[in-house]
């Protein structure tokens, strides 16, 4: 029963309540599937005079399956997936150190405690990539140049409260298989019980990153898990857990977010578009990695679209 209320609603929002609300969103979204998974064939019947039809094929396909316990990505399975890195003056030498999702042509969507990490200001984002240690993988990566970045103007260092900006690329992203955007949320991420995280984080405490993109199943967990691990006052969270902009994402198994995915999306696939994600969260601060119960924080995207998108007409 309750299944059957949520697909309802997921029926109804898009319909009434949310298109009146963001409806240049979801137009957004369609867009892309349009554009990069849709191509138009024109053919005519082989006899004189015959006219030219036209018939569009739509190649917008599920991935394989997330597999529980986490699994290198497939080629093209995340083509929103970003990288940011402070790509050094001297010499070629690029430090990456945080993770973000590509949700127009030139913005990506990230945490503000990425934009300005140890390592210094976020300066280059890349795209496109699969695993850094190879050129032989099913990819197509480049290096972006950023022309300035914005952080939310309630986040304040070292709070991690409203964990959430928006870097803005020096050119725009042409859209194809490999490089395409994330849409935003239809709906609240709360009528979810899990969620897909990705990144090149590392896969336990004091490990390197990893250099293949990985994705893992991830469940919500009720606030009160949050509070209670928030209990004992943090620099980071002097008030606590805040449910009204943070979701509480964990796994009872030893698999997690980590050291590295900071910045980073948990999707949910799109109801109509197999081909197509939701970026729902963003990894804000794990509070260990990959310890099974202990969940990790996440900004909450939906409590956020007003700013996003206002952001992004003003930038």
């Amino acid at each position: 029963m309750i299944l059957f209320l949520v697909s309802l609603l997921l029926y109804l929002l898009p319909c009434g309540f949310f298109q009146h609300q963001h409806s240049d969103i979801i137009t957004s979204c369609m867009s892309i599937k349009k554009t990069v998974f849709e191509t138009t064939i024109d053919y005519s019947f082989l006899f004189p005079g015959a006219p030219i039809q036209h018939r569009t094929v739509d190649n917008c396909r599920s991935y394989t399956p997330l597999i529980v316990g986490g699994h290198p990505a497939n080629p093209k399975e995340f083509p929103h997936m970003a990288r940011l890195g402070r790509r050094q003056e001297l010499g070629r030498r690029t430090d990456w150190f945080c993770g973000g999702t590509l949700i127009s042509e030139r913005f990506v969507l990230t945490a503000a405690h990425c934009l300005e990490s140890e390592q210094g200001e976020v300066n280059v984002v890349r795209l496109g990539e699969l695993d850094f240690d190879t050129f032989e993988d099913d990819a197509a990566p480049r290096d972006y140049n950023v022309a300035t970045y914005i952080i939310h103007p309630s986040y304040a260092d070292p709070q991690l409260y409203h964990d959430i900006g928006l870097v803005k690329l020096a050119e725009d992203v042409i859209f194809d298989l490999y490089k395409h955007p994330a849409c935003l949320p239809f709906v609240d991420e709360r009528y979810f019980s899990s969620f897909i995280a990705v990144g090149w984080g590392s896969t336990a405490f004091a490990v390197k990153p990893s250099t293949k993109l990985l994705k893992v199943k991830l469940d919500r967990y009720e606030d009160w898990v949050c509070k209670k691990v928030l209990s004992r006052k943090l620099e980071e969270y002097p008030h606590g857990f805040d449910a009204t902009t943070q979701v509480c994402v964990g796994s009872d198994r030893a698999q997690d977010t980590c050291n590295g995915d900071s910045g980073g999306p948990i999707l949910m696939y799109h109801q109509n578009y197999p081909c197509l994600y939701h970026v729902m969260g963003i990894t804000s601060a794990g509070l260990s990695c990959g310890t099974p119960g202990v969940p990790g924080i996440y900004t909450r995207v939906y409590r956020y679209l007003d700013w996003i998108t206002h952001t992004i007409a003003k930038y």
